[in-house]
């Protein structure tokens, strides 16, 4: 009778193991993406069919020109008595790319277009009851229809993860305090997830991701009904980036934008989903305490093939937090701390110059950007390309991902702005190259690839 309770025991066991050890190479093999939606494509539930390519151009570029005015006019925000604001410079404005997902389960679950920020440490969206919410399109999220919603309790022996929450009544409350007014505050809950799988055109889901349930959500910029929230791919140990490293993800995602005007579907892409082809370069990602942007060491600059030689520390990042350089798929251009962008502006002007282009007011064609010349077909030769020179990597911006050519007004333009506060590389100097980010390993690995054929889940 012993040897057989032994011989059961040992079953169970083995079966056990076996059980753990398949469903943790299902995690494993579990393929995750989401379909980017470019705020003005036609797949958008914002897609204005009026507006024409110069036009979405300049909208696109107003979005992302508020938000760094409101980084650079930025004050210390105090902390609240209750719940604690969060101290990092936070901008909420009108993203470049949404997200479709689901969330909760049985009658509960409802699809949302959440905004994609690699900015933000916390996905959020609005919850019933909602004291005061914004008016959105989609319905607003209630937690008592989803048999899987929790919230986040918290007690002296469990108490709310780092120091952007606060316990009342047992449970995680949060307040995040945007830039130029905007806030939300809610609850730190959990709940499931459903986002697209590679495998056909089903869901595949996730339970248990942590998420804001919002209760009071004021926002200052337009937002026409979307998105009904955030999802955050920051840093931060509460981000998407990190939660869905339990989830078959590895610690990576990865992104391959199309150029801005094309209609062509991408993805955003985890763990094996992803596919780097050719020569792949990486670059460490350099973690920075409460900061959940993804930095990256720049040295200098090239002009086609003349080196600029900025001096050292011209793009570090300052002890006072300003300064250095990162990669932001919510920025819509790339911006130079303004010492390197008139030193890249008259590299230009002298090349142009040379090639006995004409260089026109800018103004006068009512564009933002501040740097322009006349236009011809023949002129697309000329054109030169910028290399920006990483910690280990080189990166090869191409001349149509550096200018934007306004057909209709006969001009083109460098896709560049002056920021007083950092630098950054944003989507239109991002699009043909795809980038993998992996938080575990902290590196940024980057290769071009035609992105317009990156159209499958």
């Amino acid at each position: 009778m012993g040897k057989v309770i032994h011989s059961y025991v040992i079953f169970l066991l083995l079966m056990s193991i076996l059980l753990f050890s398949f469903e943790t190479i299902v995690a494993l093999k579990r393929i995750l993406s989401f379909e980017l939606i470019y705020h003005h494509s036609p797949r958008s539930p914002v897609y204005n069919p009026n507006l024409t390519d110069s036009q979405r151009f300049e909208e696109s570029l107003r979005l992302s020109e508020n938000r760094f005015l409101k980084l650079n006019n930025v004050e210390p925000t105090p902390v609240g008595h209750e719940i604690t604001t969060i101290r990092p410079p936070i901008i909420y404005y009108q993203a470049l790319y949404m997200v479709f997902v689901t969330i909760g389960t049985g009658n509960g679950s409802i699809g949302y277009h959440l905004d994609l920020d690699t900015g933000s440490y916390l996905t959020w969206t609005q919850c019933k009851p909602c004291i005061n919410c914004y008016v959105q399109n989609e319905p607003y999220f209630d937690p008592r229809q989803s048999p899987s919603f929790v919230d986040v309790s918290c007690s002296d022996q469990n108490p709310c993860p780092q120091r952007y929450y606060h316990c009342i009544n047992n449970r995680c409350h949060y307040q995040i305090s945007y830039i130029g007014g905007s806030r939300t505050i809610g609850t730190l809950s959990k709940d499931t997830f459903g986002f697209h799988s590679s495998h056909g055109g089903h869901l595949e889901f996730v339970e248990g991701l942590a998420f804001g349930c919002s209760h009071d959500t004021h926002l200052t910029s337009d937002h026409h009904g979307y998105p009904s929230g955030v999802m955050a791919l920051g840093l931060s140990e509460e981000s998407f980036t990190r939660q869905l490293i339990n989830h078959g993800s590895q610690g990576r995602f990865s992104y391959c934008l199309p150029p801005v005007g094309s209609n062509s579907i991408s993805f955003l892409r985890f763990g094996s989903n992803i596919v780097q082809r050719g020569p792949v370069q990486t670059t460490p990602i350099i973690p920075i305490q409460g900061v959940c942007f993804y930095y990256i060491t720049l040295n200098d600059i090239s002009v086609g093939n003349k080196r600029l030689g900025f001096e050292p520390g011209m793009f570090a990042r300052k002890p006072n937090g300003s300064g250095g350089f990162y990669v932001d798929s919510g920025s819509f251009i790339t911006y130079l701390i303004t010492p390197a962008f008139e030193r890249v502006r008259k590299e230009l002007r002298d090349y142009f110059r040379h090639k006995k282009l004409v260089e026109v007011d800018p103004q006068r064609y009512k564009t933002n950007l501040k740097l322009c010349w006349l236009f011809q077909p023949s002129y697309e030769s000329l054109m030169p390309s910028i290399t920006l020179h990483l910690q280990g990597a080189q990166m090869h911006i191409m001349w149509r991902e550096l200018f934007l050519i306004a057909w209709t007004k006969g001009i083109f333009c460098f896709a560049m702005l002056p920021q007083d506060n950092s630098s950054i590389l944003g989507a239109y100097q991002q699009a043909n190259t795809r980038f993998t980010f992996d938080v575990l390993q902290s590196q940024l690995a980057f290769n071009p690839e035609n992105c317009e054929h990156d159209s499958q889940p």
